[in-house]
């Protein structure tokens, strides 16, 4: 259990306020609850005011003192502290601008509001809109930021979620009229990212604009309210525990089973160990072949294949390739045909920033293969597993990973089992590839026989890729549906 006392301050309108005042009543605030909390929020442009347009560019000229008083509450309480945000000024362009500072009072992290709001409000005259998304690694967990209208846009917060945010941290002005909205959106997007979500707003009427809401809250990742705030101007502290975002993303695992719609560049989904989303973008599926270690085992396979009809290799190892769009992670794949059938094979996926493994299918048709081998790895499908291990958790005890498969439909019966040392090492499948480390690339390791010798058609098939030194396991299964017109008459 790792937990996390988060402090939100809901201040009330300080519009007409010096910012010398505003800063000592924030101040004030923050040491009060500095004491109970270890993180601790503050709403968006509590000085000058959210709707005080007009004193935005005197605001921005006095936001280094505020981000210096607000450096010094953090040092002087020994916490995080979340500046709401204020107005920034930069390269002559004024931005909504929040700070995230660490315990010591330096700064971790800077955001600046991406989407600006201009329904009733004049925040796209006066301001630009920032760069992008903020992600920072923390004491405390991975912190995403955004700023009140953000809240409405999910790909914002998806994209934060990618990077690994665990802990989702929003500073609003959100206005009266809208509170539904304000609490529907906090909700959905903790549920959407299953990420913890605290959101601070103000309270209460302002000179120059609506009244905002308030309710302020800590949402958990199942999208539960752990404590909110009311109308008025309130402060409070909720403690989370942040291993909540694991036990969430491993029990419902909602962001491993997301589909990409760019059919050119298609977007794969996995989950590492510690439950953090991996985005993977395929560039290049590389599918190696006949990859045994020991030759006189290659000799003996290809020969088998070709008394089934199936014309030898001109060299081994063989690699082929796949497009891209043929890989998935999906439950069910369509198959032309009723004689396609996996194989199990390890699978390594080379992202940015690092390499994985996982355990897959180089499901092929067999009809097909008398005719062409590149062609029927083509037509076909190529499904993995939606979880992922980092290579080297696994580097030092490689030859000791054992792969296994069945088949079946109503009762899966075992159809595979080898160990990886089975295959040559990975430094020697390297020589045999084009750039085998390059980002974007998938390398289907190979396969063997099955454990009878022969071809087994069953619609299911299910893998596994076993680590005994770590003790875990990867699964993946999916069914195969013959398309309209193509099934056999023996189907």
């Amino acid at each position: 259990m790792t937990e996390v006392r988060i402090g939100v301050i809901q201040l009330r309108s300080m519009e007409e306020e010096s910012i010398d005042a505003a800063i000592g009543e924030v101040a004030a605030v923050v040491t009060n609850l500095g004491s109970e909390a270890d993180l601790v929020i503050l709403p968006e442009i509590w000085t000058p005011g959210y709707f005080a347009f007009n004193t935005y560019a005197e605001a921005a000229a006095d936001s280094d003192r505020i981000v210096t008083a607000l450096s010094e509450m953090a040092a002087d309480t020994g916490i995080h502290l979340h500046g709401g945000s204020i107005v920034t000024e930069v390269d002559g362009a004024l931005y909504n601008t929040s700070h995230l500072f660490a315990p010591d009072g330096s700064q971790l992290a800077t955001y600046r509001k991406t989407h600006l709001f201009g329904y009733g409000s004049r925040e796209p005259e006066v301001l630009t809109p920032g760069p992008g998304p903020t992600v920072v690694e923390t004491d405390l967990g991975t912190v995403g930021m955004a700023v009140c209208y953000d809240l409405r846009f999910p790909e914002l917060f998806r994209v934060m979620v990618d990077e690994g945010a665990e802990l989702l941290l929003v500073a609003s002005a959100w206005p009266l009229p809208r509170l539904d909205a304000w609490r529907t959106l906090s909700r959905s997007r903790a549920i959407e990212s299953q990420a913890f979500l605290v959101a601070a707003n103000g309270a209460g009427p302002t000179p120059s604009g609506p009244t905002l809401c308030g309710h302020s809250a800590v949402i958990d990742p199942w999208g539960t309210a752990i404590a909110t705030a009311g109308d008025d101007p309130d402060a409070f502290v909720a403690t989370i525990d942040t291993d909540d975002v694991g036990r969430a993303r491993h029990r419902f695992r909602q962001l491993a089973d997301r589909r990409s719609f760019d059919s050119n560049q298609p977007n794969l989904f996995f989950t590492r160990p510690d439950t953090r989303p991996l985005r993977f973008r395929p560039e290049r599926v590389l599918i190696a072949g006949y990859t045994g270690r020991d030759t006189d085992a290659v000799a003996a396979y290809v020969d088998s294949l070709a008394a089934k009809g199936i014309e030898p290799p001109p060299s081994t190892p063989m690699v082929y390739r796949a497009g891209r769009d043929r890989l998935v992670t999906h439950a069910e794949i369509e198959v032309m045909g009723s004689e396609t059938c996996g194989e199990v094979e390890f699978v390594l996926i080379v992202a940015d920033d690092a390499t994985y493994v996982t355990v897959g299918s180089d499901h092929t048709d067999r009809e097909l293969e008398e005719d062409s081998v590149p062609l029927s790895k083509q037509v076909v499908p190529k499904v993995v597993a939606s979880e992922v291990w980092p290579l080297e958790e696994v580097k030092d005890h490689w030859d000791s990973l054992v792969l296994r498969a069945w088949v079946g439909d109503d009762e899966l019966v075992p159809y595979q089992e080898t160990g990886v040392d089975f295959f040559m090492d990975l430094e020697t499948l390297y020589i045999h590839l084009d750039e085998p480390t390059k980002p974007g690339t998938v390398i289907f390791g190979g396969t063997v026989s099955s454990l009878d010798g022969g071809f087994d058609f069953s619609p299911v098939f299910r893998g596994e890729l076993h680590d005994p030194v770590l003790d875990r396991s990867i699964f993946f299964e999916y069914r195969t549906t013959p398309l309209p017109g193509t099934e056999t008459e023996e189907s």
